[in-house]
């Protein structure tokens, strides 16, 4: 699958398609804000807030991605806070909270809202 990673604000230099490893990646960003307590008698309460694509956090691991690419990526990740995520058929904008580049490039992006909700 390819993913496309750019920064929100406009920079030539801040446009990448990447590969991404499914088989390592967490793109899931359905979940609901649902809270659970115990009660005295043995039995709990929940109480659900609903749905919010903020509350996601993608782990995105990238395949094998050449010098320029990987470089390039790095440093605008470093320039920029706002970033823009387009998985399948889903836009998010967020902040990447980190990059590890050790074996493979490794992001976790946190998403602060979907832009492609209807």
């Amino acid at each position: 699958m390819i993913i496309s990673i750019c920064s929100q604000l406009f920079d030539y230099n801040g446009d990448f398609l990447v590969p991404v490893i499914l088989d390592d990646s967490d793109l899931s960003h359905i979940s609901r804000r649902v809270s659970r307590s115990a009660t005295l008698d043995g039995g709990s309460v929940i109480v659900d807030n609903g749905y919010s694509a903020s509350d996601a956090t993608f782990n995105i691991v990238i395949r094998e991605i050449d010098d320029p690419t990987r470089l390039g990526l790095m440093l605008m990740i470093q320039r920029h806070s706002a970033i823009i995520v387009s998985i399948k058929n889903n836009v998010f904008s967020g902040v990447v909270e980190t990059l590890d580049d050790k074996d493979k490039m490794k992001i976790k992006f946190l998403v602060n809202r979907q832009l492609n909700e209807a």
